[in-house]
């Protein structure tokens, strides 16, 4: 039993140092297959999609949600602040986009009063004061939002595509 071990290991020696290890090694380790990608073709279409009721109804419930909560947690948590406003103001930003500029222009006022709570919320600087006036500010603009941009009353002033006049 020895004897034989001893040939079996002399032999491996041997077939390592003659340089046919490399063959025997390349015979048995897997080969990475190429696998063909399928070429993708993509069909560009001019996509027209019109400016709907139920779209609109969406981001304007989208934007008063954000408004309450921020004057329900105002000052609680800093991030959430920043994210409620932020969201708020770009939901207010999507309902601007579906009213026709004369409608569109009422809201920049609006809009820039948000700015301001968003700059005070950015800055941190909501000491009492300045957490009160961007409550009421907040709560303002929520209001004036039911009242003026309600989906049901704001029907005529609609565009009727998202391609006419953008305003800014």
């Amino acid at each position: 039993m020895r004897k034989a071990f001893s040939i079996l290991l002399i032999l491996a020696i041997l077939v390592s140092l003659s340089g046919c290890s490399e063959e025997w090694r390349r015979k048995f380790v897997r080969k990475k297959k190429d696998v063909a990608k399928k070429p993708r073709i993509y069909q560009t279409r001019k996509y027209t999609k019109e400016p709907t009721e139920a779209l609109y109804a969406k981001h304007y419930n989208y934007a008063i949600s954000w408004l309450s909560e921020l004057a329900d947690d105002l000052g609680q948590n800093n991030k959430k602040d920043a994210r409620c406003i932020e969201e708020a103001l770009g939901q207010i930003r999507d309902v601007r986009f579906f009213l026709v500029p004369e409608k569109a222009e009422e809201l920049d006022k609006h809009i820039n009063r948000l700015k301001e709570v968003q700059d005070l919320i950015l800055r941190r600087d909501l000491g009492h004061a300045n957490m009160d006036y961007a409550r009421r500010s907040v709560e303002r603009e929520e209001r004036f939002l039911r009242s003026e941009f309600y989906y049901n009353k704001i029907k005529k002033h609609m565009k009727k595509s998202f391609d006419e006049d953008e305003g800014t």
